[in-house]
């Protein structure tokens, strides 16, 4: 057996800029984001026959197919069946997935799984890509299924884990680690799930055609959630978490007015409660509309602002950050 895992992230700052071609506009502004302990997973169990079997646990989906050539591309699990077809197995095999990060939070979970995917899915095949180009294909699928250009930034905290800039760029996308300690962001940061999305949050797409049309509101405000990014990523270079809360929360209030769309009036709620106990900011992750709100708390009062938190109907989702990213290895039966 086969199993590979990647982990999901928090996005820090910078979120949509990461989408071509909304980047070039916007000097190529690097996206903060930082991996977490809360992994997608994927086994891989070779069959003697043709036969392809999905299961996806988290889901409650199952589904067999006699062959390679009988999986639809017009499926549930259609990232799954279109990444099966890259690959091209030789033989039939059982594909199990399950992601820890609840449905619909905001934190990368679909992401990960892909990568974890990949992972396993380059192994079992003996393909070999790097993990650059695994990143690539990853990208390029989920464009596929999405149907518009899909960002790059989730990709790269699952496939290297640790605190992380993502730097696109006129010869494609960089990455570094940033020397912030996981442990001592950890203490900082508290992750809290509303459930899952009961409307669009911001779409990315809709938001890059309006810039690229011209639209001035939608340009000032990306404008600001990249000076932010710039502000953010000079501090983290440094080691330094100290000074980010203002700016998360600046990122945060130029995000908002992108999209309002993105917060829930139950968001809203958990967020004066946790700022009334001390905390020092909040924004929603990933597109929002429902999902996590990630808050940045003095450690001292962390425990306080999770029981708020809880007393107001939030659930608090135990983390930590993660220097590993996506790891596959191979297991006996």
């Amino acid at each position: 057996m086969i199993k590979s895992s990647a982990p999901t992230r928090i996005d820090l700052a910078g979120g949509t800029l990461d989408i071509w071609p909304l980047h070039l506009f916007f000097g190529n502004a690097p996206t903060l984001n930082a991996a977490i302990d809360l992994y997608a997973t994927v086994e891989i169990i070779p069959r003697k026959d043709k036969r392809i079997v999905l299961r996806s646990r988290d889901l409650n989906l199952e589904d067999s197919f006699s062959s390679l050539t009988a999986l639809s591309e017009n499926h549930p699990l259609e990232l799954i069946t279109r990444t099966l077809k890259f690959y091209a197995p030789k033989s039939g095999l059982e594909i199990s997935t399950n992601c820890q990060a609840p449905q619909g939070s905001g934190i990368g979970g679909s992401s990960a799984l892909n990568i974890a995917l990949h992972g396993a899915l380059n192994k079992f095949t003996g393909k070999k890509y790097s993990k650059q180009e695994m990143i690539e294909i990853a990208r390029n699928i989920e464009t596929q299924v999405i149907r518009v250009p899909a960002g790059c930034q989730d990709y790269f905290p699952a496939m290297y884990g640790g605190i992380r800039s993502v730097n696109p760029g006129f010869l494609g996308i960089d990455t570094e680690t940033l020397p912030v300690k996981p442990k001592e962001l950890t203490r900082h940061i508290v992750l809290c799930y509303t459930g899952k999305p009961r409307n669009s949050g911001i779409n990315n797409w809709e938001i890059t055609k309006k810039a690229l049309d011209g639209d001035k509101k939608v340009i000032r405000h990306l404008g600001t959630i990249r000076d932010c990014t710039l502000e953010m990523h000079q501090l983290l270079k440094k080691g330094r978490i100290s000074g980010i809360a203002p700016i998360f929360s600046r990122e945060w209030k130029a995000r908002k007015q992108l999209a309002p769309s993105i917060t829930t009036p139950q968001m809203e709620k958990l967020i004066r409660s946790a700022l009334k106990k001390g905390a020092l900011a909040a924004k929603v992750c990933g597109a929002g509309g429902g999902g996590c709100v990630a808050f940045i708390v003095p450690p001292g009062k962390k425990q306080l602002i999770v029981d708020e938190l809880d007393l107001q109907g939030g659930k608090v989702l135990p983390f930590q950050f993660v220097s590993r990213g996506q790891v596959t290895s191979h297991q006996k039966q």
